[in-house]
């Protein structure tokens, strides 16, 4: 990755987490209650631009976006999302590297000055 790489994929893993909290906070309350359309828009935009990002690291779902005439529940959605998110993660555990000082991306080979948190699970 470089550092163009590295932002366009904090952007779209900032997008993935923001869309996935907001579902699965939704997802809580009422599971089985259909996705309005414009929040199926949203996720459908937010989805085409992960599986560009991720590009082969995509879950492979046999899916490529939800269907407005045929409107997804709220846990439908969360589970589809929750799938970008732990592939964004390994993406990212494997281009991060712990220095004296904290976890730093990694511009193909050396560390850059773009800090990040540890990987999960990681303390």
């Amino acid at each position: 990755m470089n550092d163009v790489d590295i932002e366009e994929f904090r952007k779209m893993v900032a997008q993935l987490n923001s869309l996935y909290n907001e579902m699965a906070s939704i997802s809580k309350k009422n599971p089985d209650k259909a996705v309005s359309a414009f929040k199926v828009k949203y996720a459908n935009m937010v989805l085409e631009q992960a599986t560009k990002v991720l590009g082969e690291s995509s879950p492979d779902l046999g899916f490529t976006h939800f269907d407005l005439d045929d409107l997804p529940t709220s846990s439908d959605v969360v589970l589809i999302i929750s799938q970008f998110v732990e592939c964004a993660e390994k993406i990212r555990c494997e281009n991060i590297e712990k220095s004296f000082d904290g976890w730093y991306w990694r511009n193909d080979s050396e560390i850059t000055h773009i800090i990040t948190n540890p990987p999960k699970g990681v303390r």
